[in-house]
């Protein structure tokens, strides 16, 4: 939902900004991220946490810094507080409230939400790209491709 938010505040006058979700709701594993009350970033956030290229990661975390994070998430009406251990979760210790937000701001820039949509194979073509899927197929121009990962099955991920 971050991806689409940030594509769609930069996209041009009548693109429409697309998620395909496989999942049959959206946000499963924000709601249950954090025991439920959605650690959302670390205080300190650094490459040798993660795997991966560490110069690549290193560019990344430096495009979008956790501070950044923090008043990214103050404009959806988030404010974050930090534990000890540096987690930083919202205040009102809800993951609803993480979900609601980015759920009420892809509303706002007119996102449209396609849940039950597991994709299946996504391959170049000559308008960009055809995503097939689990309803049949999309094309798109542009694509931004949000795997997830596998450590929560129940929740969508395969």
């Amino acid at each position: 939902m971050t991806a689409a938010i940030f594509a769609a505040q930069a996209a041009v006058a009548g693109e429409l900004i697309v998620i395909l979700d496989g999942a049959r709701t959206l946000g499963a594993k924000i709601l249950v991220a954090g025991g439920g009350r959605c650690n959302v970033t670390h205080d300190v956030v650094d490459a040798c946490d993660f795997n991966g290229s560490r110069n690549t990661i290193r560019k990344i975390l430096a495009a979008f810094t956790a501070e950044e994070a923090v008043k990214w998430f103050a404009t959806l009406g988030v404010e974050l507080k930090r534990e000890e251990g540096g987690k930083l979760f919202p205040i009102s210790d809800s993951a609803r409230t993480v979900l609601n937000a980015l759920l009420h701001r892809c509303s706002e820039l007119g996102v449209r939400i396609l849940t039950d949509h597991r994709v299946s194979a996504v391959t170049r073509c000559d308008e960009g790209f055809r995503i097939e899927h689990s309803h049949g197929s999309t094309n798109s121009r542009k694509l931004i491709l949000a795997t997830g990962g596998r450590a929560r099955p129940k929740t969508g991920t395969k």
